[in-house]
């Protein structure tokens, strides 16, 4: 039986680790379960007839009712199961009755050899030796425990000293509290008495002093009113004088202020008699004020160079930096390279209305920044040898349509306004030009430099779009371009468009011709004339000197007003009473009311100034003190008690330290004891070696003996157990034979409330080492003869050894496993220990993962055997309906002698599988039958079966023999058809 649990074990790894061989575990322990579970159904190949591998075996007289054959055979198994157990039950006991005697014999070896052991130390001298210095240095020890105890005693009274000191120290701060506590209540008692002498001395006085103060401020009120009011007429009257002489010096400013500007610009014109006042001079040349831009930059030549990387100290810009179409985002490295127009020298480019823009550009403003920056767009063209843009007057106008569309302002391309604006689809640019800082058209121009510059230079969120419709390679078509612009609403930029198609414009007038026309017009100069205004200088200038005159004389007397306004005012704010302010009837109710308040005042003031003379007050100050004297009283107790606990705190260290000191002593001696024990037990190892190992030998056979008759007394209860179980089974199927022979057919049981069969138990196994109660064991069946190839991965039969004595590899299990009596082992057998109950396995074809339910092992829930599926042999397609399997039951005539007649199970397949089993080959090779019972049965087809399977009533006992049957036959054919369903693991 250790063999077979082992090969259960081994289904258990085998069902978790493969696929393959788990069938075959599967198949091998169905099998070998089917005839060890139940107790009554072995395969004995060598029983065998020629009958019977034929498949024609009898089994006894057929049962008639189906019931009755069930629990005839369940019947024969319960009495199988107790005859084997009583067996095993006499051999127990007869084995626990030799362990009981050997147990008395062990016993007596073991005091033997300790009364040897214990006289070979009496005389030894190196021992007697060890034992006075052990006893020498016990004794010290023991002294030195004395004084440790000693000083754990102190210690433990100085522990209770402290702590007195401690209650003590708690106890005066409880006090200390307290009077503290009583201090801060005769406190607040002292002050509650004052405020309720005071409260009386001021309610004495509150009327009185209410009436007096009243009468006083009324009066003062009036004084001071009747004073605000005086000081508010004089104010005004100086504030109006104020004003009308700030609007004479205002008026004398405004006068002086003209008749300057008049001589200042009568001087300019004497100044300015060599040129024209519309013509500045600017580095290299000048400019026309009066004159556009466009003019100005195209007639004098005052355009930045082409090369951006000059300068040459003009700030009109005619080319535009475009980087390289490798690095589209590489940054201007010329960008600081021009002129500062900053400088004061440029100062007439945005001065005296040069090109000025009044809100918004005017029409021929807007034609001409167009021109501009078409101009820059052109240059950077022709550095790329790209034909230049042409602008029409007519495209130009369309621009201006398309600029002030909406969705232009919102930048959206769209395709209807584009071609409402100019009759056929355009390629577009949109984008802003702002307006803040443009108020002359160079600054203007320098916003749109900005805007084109982002398009062609900054325009990777756009895909480069707006730079290839600049740079557009036009081939040898003149592209008609225009730049439309637009003021939003709120002023904040101009929408610009630029717009272009491939129509190669010739009909109409080019605008950019416009800087070729200027040029031809020649450079501005300015016209000589001489100016003399010095008559009429003369004349304001004296003018002028008569207003200065009268000016000084209106800004003294402004001075001189806004100084006493200024004094009325501070009167005003800090107006003060003055008895004066009175007449004399109020004077004389004023200083009434002054007297009373006086000399209610004094009283109070004397009263409040001798408040701790009121009886109340005095005897709540007496109480106070007589609290602070108790107070210092309980303080002065506290300290003491805190000197005191300080001291036991000291005495409680030095004792701690003394006795520490005592431990470690201590150690130190136990340590020397240890040494001087360990050199006696060696002396007394020395001395009696030998009766030494006599009497370890003796205590572990005592022992064995003593687990094995352990062993054996819990194996007799469970056998018992198994007896009882066995026979109240039985007892439960002798009444339903009896009830079906009387006509009284039992209920058919539910699947909960089946009975399970017994099994005589099984040996322990090493696997059940850990477990507090050994498995029972069984009696394992005779072993075949023949060689199973297809069980090479099993555990092999091995030839069993004297059972009596425990095995070596139980010896450190808690019990020992209780041997049985094996039965002879085959020639397979000889290479192991303990025999095991060999099956007949077949190889199988193909993995079966739906036949789980042959063994019903953990891992896996068996699932519900479909009878009908099993009506195809895969691996024979060719077998005829003829060659169907018959399966033989036992019938109920000859059921209840099974028991004695031997069972068995016979499968019979192909050759091979007869060779396996040890059975001589049928007659008829592709016909197979499995026979149940004795030799007495009834062959039916597998269809018969499957319909008598149908009737009979469902037990639910896996052990039954139509379960065995029906995984048999999955074993047998139902692999390769079990193989195509889905998998599940």
């Amino acid at each position: 039986m250790k063999e077979h649990n082992n090969i259960i074990k081994s289904h258990k790894k085998l069902y978790k680790s493969g696929k393959t061989w788990m069938v075959a575990t599967l198949l091998t322990v169905g099998l070998a379960g089917g005839a060890a579970v139940t107790g009554t159904t072995n395969a004995h190949a060598d029983e065998v007839t020629p009958a019977q591998a034929t498949g024609t075996i009898q089994a006894g007289q057929q049962a008639t009712d189906p019931e009755l054959a069930n629990a005839q055979s369940d019947a024969q198994k319960q009495q199988a199961t107790i005859d084997n157990a009583n067996a095993q039950l006499k051999d127990q006991q007869a084995q626990l009755s030799e362990a009981q005697g050997q147990q008395s014999s062990a016993q007596q070896e073991l005091d033997q050899a300790k009364q040897a052991q214990q006289a070979a130390t009496q005389n030894d001298p190196a021992v007697k030796d060890a034992q006075a210095a052990v006893d020498q240095a016990q004794q010290q020890v023991n002294n030195q425990q004395q004084v440790v105890n000693d000083a754990q005693t102190v210690v433990n009274n100085d522990a209770q000293n402290v702590q007195q000191k401690s209650d003590a120290v708690n106890q005066a701060s409880q006090a200390v509290d307290q009077a503290q506590q009583t201090v801060n209540q005769a406190s607040q008692a002292v002050e509650q008495a004052k405020q309720v002498a005071t409260d009386a001395t001021n309610r004495a006085v509150s009327q009185k002093t209410d009436e007096a103060q009243n009468t006083i401020n009324n009066l003062e009120n009036q004084g001071k009113n009747q004073a605000s009011q005086d000081l508010n007429n004089q104010i005004n009257n100086v504030s109006g004088q104020v004003t009308d002489a700030q609007n004479d010096v205002n008026n004398t400013n405004a006068k002086i202020g003209d008749l300057q500007s008049q001589v200042k610009d009568l001087q300019n014109q004497e100044q300015n008699t060599q040129i024209d006042p519309n013509v500045k001079a600017v580095p290299n040349g000048v400019i026309d004020t009066s004159k556009s831009l466009l003019e100005n930059a195209s007639r004098n030549n005052l355009w930045m160079s082409n090369d951006l990387s000059q300068n040459n100290g003009n700030i009109i810009p005619q080319n535009i930096y475009v980087s390289p179409d490798n690095d589209k985002g590489a940054s201007d490295p010329n960008a600081n390279n021009g002129a500062d127009s900053s400088l004061p020298a440029y100062d007439p480019y945005y001065e005296d209305g040069m090109d000025y823009v009044n809100g918004q550009m005017t029409d021929a403003q807007k034609q001409e920044l167009a021109i501009l920056m078409l101009n820059e767009i052109n240059h950077a063209r022709e550095q790329r040898g790209l034909k230049p843009f042409v602008m029409t007057e007519q495209k130009y106008q369309q621009a201006q349509v398309r600029a002030s569309q909406h969705s232009a302002e919102v930048l959206d391309h769209n395709d209807n306004d584009i071609m409402t604006a100019f009759g056929q689809d355009q390629y577009e640019n949109l984008a802003y030009i702002p307006t803040q800082g443009g108020g002359d058209m160079l600054s203007l121009l320098y916003n749109a430099n900005s805007t084109l510059s982002s398009m062609l230079n900054a325009d990777a969120s756009s895909d480069w779009g707006h730079r290839e419709n600049f740079l557009e390679d036009t081939g040898s078509l003149s592209a008609n371009a225009a730049f439309g612009m637009h003021l939003t609403d709120d002023g904040q930029y101009y929408v610009l468009t630029f717009d272009y198609d491939l129509s190669n414009p010739d009909s109409t007038p080019n605008m950019m011709d416009r800087i070729a026309q200027y040029q031809a017009m020649g450079p501005i100069t300015g016209d000589a004339h001489t100016v003399d205004n010095s008559a009429q200088i003369n004349d304001l200038n004296n003018q002028i000197s008569n207003l200065q005159s009268t000016l000084a004389s209106q800004q003294s007397h402004l001075s001189d007003l806004q100084t006493q306004l200024q004094n009325l005012q501070a009167q005003k704010a800090n107006v003060q009473f003055d008895l004066s302010q009175l007449n004399a009837d109020q004077q004389a109710e004023y200083n009434n009311a002054k007297n009373t308040l006086d000399t209610i005042n004094d009283w109070k003031n004397s009263q409040l100034a001798n408040i701790n003379k009121d009886g109340h007050v005095q005897d709540a100050i007496n109480k106070f003190n007589q609290a602070k004297a108790s107070l210092t009283a309980e303080q002065s107790k506290l300290a003491k008690a805190n000197q005191a606990l300080k001291n036991a705190k000291d005495m409680q260290t030095q004792a701690d330290t003394n006795l520490q000191q005592a431990k470690d002593g201590l150690a130190q001696l136990n340590q020397v004891l240890a040494t001087k024990q360990a050199a006696l037990q060696m002396a007394k190892d020395n001395a009696n070696a030998s009766a030494n190992q006599a009497v370890k030998d003796a205590q572990a056979k005592l022992n064995k003996i003593n687990g094995k008759i352990a062993d054996l007394n819990k194996a007799i209860e469970a056998t018992k157990e198994t007896i009882s179980n066995a026979q109240a089974q039985l007892d439960k199927d002798n009444k339903t034979i009896a009830d079906i022979k009387n006509g009284q057919k039992p209920a058919k049981p539910s699947e909960g409330s089946q009975p399970t069969t017994p099994t005589t138990p099984a040996k322990p196994s090493d696997g059940n080492k850990d477990t507090d109660t050994p498995v029972t064991p069984t009696t394992p069946a005779n072993p075949s003869d023949s060689k199973d190839e297809g069980n090479k991965d099993t555990d092999t039969p091995v030839t069993p050894t004297t059972p009596a004595k425990p095995s070596e590899g139980n010896k450190d299990t808690d019990t020992p496993v209780t041997p049985t009596t094996p039965a002879k082992p085959d020639e397979g057998n000889k290479g192991n220990s303990q025999p095991t109950t060999p099956t007949t396995p077949t190889t199988p074809a193909k993995p079966d993962h739906g036949n789980a339910s042959v063994s019903g092992q953990a891992g896996h829930k068996p699932g519900k055997v479909d009878h009908g599926s099993q009506t195809t042999n895969s691996n024979a397609d060719s077998q005829s309906t003829t060659d169907k399997p018959t399966i033989v039951l036992p019938t109920n005539g000859k059921e209840s002698g099974a028991a004695t007649q031997g069972q068995y199970i016979n499968i019979v397949s192909k050759d091979s599988v007869a060779a396996q089993a040890g059975i001589q080959a049928p007659a008829t090779p592709e016909t197979t039958s499995v026979t149940f019972g004795t030799q007495e049965g009834t062959l039916m087809t597998r269809e018969q079966y499957k319909a008598q399977q149908a009737n009979l009533p469902q037990t639910g006992n896996e052990n039954s023999k139509a379960v065995v049957a029906l995984g048999v036959l999955a074993g047998m054919f139902g692999l390769g058809l079990a193989a195509k369903t889905k998998k599940e693991f």
